[in-house]
């Protein structure tokens, strides 16, 4: 259970951390867009970066569960699954950033 929790917080925490760091560099990426029309682009990231953020904490959980049942014992399951998840969703954060950035494009372009 603990080692449960703990890959859970941990996954969850340094995934919001990467989360905020991306978010400032798309601050910058947006800089040229009025605030009407960024708005949408901060509203689509920040929205996806939460879903990515809990979906790679329960996935680095779902991971911790089958290393475990394996004989893994439980720091070392986290410890694998933690950094793995965590890339993966610094590397999603970045999709998400392009999904933000292109909302708000197209409502640029459209209204």
């Amino acid at each position: 259970m603990t080692a449960k929790l703990a890959a859970f917080l941990i996954t969850l925490v340094a995934n919001i951390a990467i989360g905020v760091v991306v978010f400032f560099f798309l601050l910058i990426a947006m800089n040229g867009y009025s605030e009407s029309d960024a708005m949408y682009g901060f509203g689509a990231y920040i929205l996806l970066a939460l879903f990515v953020s809990l979906l790679m904490a329960a996935c680095a959980v779902r991971v911790v569960l089958i290393l475990m049942k394996r004989k893994f014992s439980g720091s070392s399951a986290a410890f694998i699954a933690v950094p793995i998840f965590c890339v993966v969703g610094a590397g999603l954060k970045l999709v998400c950033a392009i999904i933000g950035v292109a909302a708000a494009e197209y409502v640029r372009v459209n209204y």
